[in-house]
């Protein structure tokens, strides 16, 4: 008795079950015979083919359901798929599984209503390609009424370059912006310094002394001096920004005297010393770019080298590349903190290195837009060297 009990509990179940795989199978047959129709709308008009084929952007075509219909070339190119790959399949293929949820009620809201109009506005969209990978896009929405249903049309654009150029602009308004701050400070500092001492000589001049006189005179002359620099600076980093320059083999030698002329007065005033080879060897670059280098990297020796500082200053080839660099006689810098000298106004505890604004962030970015690099060794107790690398001239 509980044998025929258990056969019939077991051939009820295996019913039940066939019936569920039958229901199941009625409604893939029906989702496929819909989508069959709305395919062979699409492919046996040629008109409207050749114009899905020509837009621009990806073309998806859905039901309701979110079953894909067919893409055009453009998605085939923009997600890696064949057509044939998706007709049938969900449309959560083409999207990263973090959209799945939020995805699924905005398409039932627009197929309640449907209407032409961007999707996701002031939200950051994206797409799934084949292999995994994401890239941004915009899409939209259209519609379309057929004897099967309404379908669904998302025209997809791949915004990956608009998106690089954004946030390549929001780096430069963001660097300008720390930049302008940094040389309106040492512009206003020199400025009331300027002020100030020639407020002094003009009220109690004829109650100076000599001495007290020139002492004044000469904080005029190095503000001033520190204020031309502070210029120069502004035109170097304004050029910089610039896309197009023309390089050319330079005369390294002169551009270093140079350098060593407009440091002169920091040279005399700490008793410094530059020792350095009679020539140079040539490299391609462009000079505005390349004195400024060389001053960064000088200005910095004076202020953080040895008491006098001995700055050395040299060069050799490296395979396709010279070498240049600046060795002073400082305190040196840890391991630990070397890395982080070259990125944007970074200052360290104990080894601060500014210059009058543009720093060793922009220095780094003039040796790589010149196709060069910068580097840096440098040991605790026994100085820094400041090199960088231009292609051989």
């Amino acid at each position: 008795m509980n044998n025929q009990k258990n056969n019939k509990q077991k051939l009820d179940h295996e019913l039940k079950s066939m019936k569920q795989q039958l229901k199941d199978m009625e409604g893939e047959l029906k989702i496929q015979k819909e989508i069959s129709i709305a395919v062979g709308i699409f492919q046996s008009d040629v008109t409207v083919r050749t114009l899905l084929e020509s837009i621009t952007e990806g073309v998806i075509i859905c039901t309701k359901d979110g079953r894909i219909v067919m893409i055009n070339s453009r998605a085939e190119e923009l997600f890696g798929y064949q057509t044939e790959e998706v007709t049938g399949r969900l449309l959560n293929i083409l999207l990263p599984e973090r959209f799945f949820k939020n995805h699924a009620k905005l398409m039932s809201g627009f197929f309640e209503s449907p209407i032409i109009r961007p999707m996701g506005k002031g939200i950051d969209l994206a797409g799934k390609r084949k292999d995994g990978s994401e890239f941004p896009v915009e899409i939209a929405l259209s519609f379309l009424h057929t004897e099967v249903d309404v379908l669904g049309l998302a025209f997809v654009s791949d915004i990956t370059e608009r998106k690089q150029a954004e946030w390549a602009l929001k780096l430069k308004n963001e660097e300008l912006d720390s930049f302008a701050q940094t040389v309106a400070h040492n512009l206003k500092a020199s400025l009331s310094a300027i002020t100030g001492y020639s407020e002094i000589l003009a009220d109690t001049h004829t109650s100076l002394s000599e001495t007290e006189r020139i002492t004044y005179i000469d904080s005029l002359a190095r503000n001033s001096r520190r204020m031309n620099n502070i210029i120069d600076e502004l035109l170097v980093f304004a050029s910089i920004r610039q896309e197009d320059i023309k390089t050319h083999t330079l005369p390294m030698t002169d551009i270093v005297e140079n350098v060593i002329q407009r440091i002169n007065f920091q040279l005399k005033e700490s008793n410094g010393q530059v020792v350095m080879p009679p020539q140079l060897h040539q490299a391609i670059g462009y000079i505005p770019w390349v004195e400024e280098i060389w001053y960064n990297y000088m200005t910095n020796a004076i202020k953080y080298g040895g008491k006098p500082p001995l700055i050395e200053i040299g060069s050799e080839p490296l395979g396709e590349f010279v070498k240049f660099w600046v060795k002073d006689n400082g305190a040196g810098i840890p391991e630990a903190d070397q890395e982080a000298l070259f990125e944007p106004y970074v200052q360290l505890a104990a080894h601060r290195i500014e210059g009058n604004g543009l720093g060793l962030s922009i220095v780094k970015k003039i040796a790589q837009k010149l196709d060069g690099k910068v580097e840096l060794e440098s040991e605790v107790g026994t100085g820094s060297i400041f090199s960088f690398y231009l292609k051989k001239g």
